[in-house]
């Protein structure tokens, strides 16, 4: 999923970059999470990651993921915590008999959801890492440069003392 938008601002290594999902996108719905759900004709800003360019506010840019990172976000998001809860159903003999009680239905589900928030307590702590850093929406090619443009249209104005 590319998403092209304009650059609004630079804070550090990230540009906050003004984006609209393309109108012939409707395939995987990723924008609606990427936006909030908010509805698809409305402009969100996003950070992204700058690495390779330098890119100015109103700069047009394409903002991408490399190949595979996006399986590996997915992954993480969703598969750790399903993990995390049958982790915990896995280990509800091992806990109930630790603390002397039997193995019932409520305790099962008791673990497997404090397994589940220990997944989501762990996300948390990766997310803010540099690492996770590297998952997010990346600036992969600047579309229009508006230094460039601007240089041209003062190069192309007629000076007036040529006449």
């Amino acid at each position: 999923m590319s998403l092209q938008g304009k650059v609004t601002g630079i804070e550090g290594v990230y540009a906050i970059v003004e984006v609209e999902p393309r109108p012939e996108c409707t395939g995987c719905h990723a924008c609606t999470g990427l936006l909030d759900g908010e509805k698809r004709s409305k402009r969100k800003q996003i950070k992204a990651l700058v690495k390779d360019f330098e890119v100015n506010p109103g700069d047009d840019v394409l903002l991408d993921l490399n190949p595979g990172e996006g399986s590996i976000a997915a992954l993480l998001i969703f598969g750790l915590p399903i993990a995390g809860f049958f982790a915990g159903l896995a280990l509800t003999p091992w806990l109930c008999n630790s603390i002397g009680c039997g193995v019932s239905d409520l305790a099962r589900v008791i673990s497997g959801f404090t397994g589940m928030s220990v997944a989501f307590a762990l996300l948390a702590v990766v997310a803010r890492t540099r690492k996770a850093e590297q998952l997010s929406l990346k600036v992969v090619k600047i579309l229009h440069n508006s230094t460039a443009s601007e240089e041209s249209m003062q190069t192309d104005t007629p000076d007036d003392s040529d006449q």
